[in-house]
């Protein structure tokens, strides 16, 4: 398992994130984003609004607009169940579940993809400016949330169109299924292979936006290297990331218990859970790009700095073992700044080996007899010095 965590970092590309050098820009990501909960809960709400006004579209169709054409969809049929027998009375139940069934269908066709794409809107700002309350930045809000949109809409737009045919995919063959239940007694077995992998792969896809949403707006990756460090990410912390998506994803589901509960879930997102869930998501993502990239990078600084170090202390004892040149000329020198030129050592002259002994001893003291040289003579006069 080691070595294959090991290799999956080897191929993670690695760059500083825009983090500002402070203290609070990194580590303790639960501790800090507690912090800014506790110090910000006004601009949570008014964060949160801002979200909720991209996803305004989706919520007023599936919530307000859908229940309203179901009425109206049924209103005329006749739900009698032969009671009035002789007189002409016809159940129509069963055309009645249809009609509904076929409603929401239509409308999750319709609506969904479309409603995701425009919410990609909001969540690029959203992800921006708590991206900066979790570093420690100064946060104005509506300029920040403006300056998110402007700078990471391309980043969300395609990801979440993805998503929304993903939930259109999941949404429309359970409805299928459950309506061929109704209608039926039983849909198909090709209906329920449909469905299952239609929810596996938006099960998936949530993961997959706990690390890429963050990682969006805190890197300036290329495309291809930010999906394919969110896919090698997504692996290495895979288990971590399915417990909190479990987690999260079983918060909404509660909303089929009861009405009263539905409306309570409702009124949680629409007041302060897409910014808390976004927050949730913001440190996560944080918490795992410093564990995998921050970690290498320092790792990697540090592994150069030491082995610089090595290399200069090596050139250093290399050139200490080295001899010094130039220390032959150094008495000449002196001689010659003095002003004064050494003197030529004097050679003593050899006698000739092929004189008789007598011979030689009347050379030697030739030689040691000591003659005046002759300096003057009627040549020299008037001549100058040169």
């Amino acid at each position: 398992m080691a070595k294959i965590t090991q290799y999956l970092l080897s191929k993670i590309t690695l760059q500083r994130d825009l983090a500002p050098k402070s203290e609070d820009a990194h580590g303790a990501r639960s501790a800090r984003m507690r912090e800014v909960l506790s110090g910000n809960t006004a601009k949570m709400f008014t964060l949160n609004i801002l979200t909720v006004l991209f996803a305004l579209p989706l919520i007023c169709v599936l919530i307000i607009w859908l229940p309203i054409e179901e009425g109206r969809a049924v209103e005329g049929m006749n739900f009698s169940a032969n009671l009035g027998i002789g007189y002409g009375a016809v159940d129509e139940t069963i055309e009645g579940i249809r009609a509904i069934y076929d409603l929401r269908q239509l409308f999750i066709l319709c609506s969904l993809t479309p409603g995701f794409m425009l919410m990609s809107i909001g969540v690029a700002g959203a992800m921006h400016v708590l991206r900066n309350y979790m570093w420690g930045v100064e946060v104005k809000l509506l300029r920040h949330f403006g300056r998110g949109i402007a700078m990471h809409w391309y980043k969300f737009l395609p990801v979440f169109t993805v998503g929304g045919l993903l939930s259109t995919s999941a949404g429309y063959s359970l409805i299928e299924v459950l309506k061929r239940e109704a209608v039926y007694g039983s849909a198909g077995a090709g209906y329920y292979v449909w469905t299952v992998f239609s929810f596996l792969a938006l099960f998936f896809f949530a993961m997959f936006l706990f690390i890429y949403l963050p990682m969006a707006v805190a890197y300036r990756f290329k495309a291809k290297d930010l999906l394919k460090n969110t896919f090698v990410m997504g692996l290495i912390v895979f288990l971590t990331t399915l417990i909190l998506v479990i987690i999260l994803g079983g918060i909404p589901l509660i909303a089929i218990a009861s009405d009263i509960v539905m409306y309570l879930i409702y009124g949680f997102f629409l007041l302060f859970g897409f910014t808390l869930y976004l927050l949730i998501i913001t440190a996560y993502g944080q918490y795992a790009c410093e564990n995998l990239i921050e970690a290498q990078l320092d790792m990697k600084e540090e592994q150069e700095a030491k082995k610089a170090e090595q290399e200069r202390k090596a050139a250093a004892k290399q050139q200490s073992k080295q001899p010094v040149q130039g220390k032959k000329g150094v008495p000449y020198k002196k001689n010659r700044k003095a002003g004064k030129s050494a003197p030529a050592p004097a050679e003593e002259k050899k006698t000739p080996s092929f004189v008789t002994p007598e011979e030689a001893e009347a050379i030697r003291a030739e030689q040691a007899e000591e003659k005046p040289v002759y300096r003057g003579g009627p040549y020299n006069k008037g001549k100058k010095k040169r």
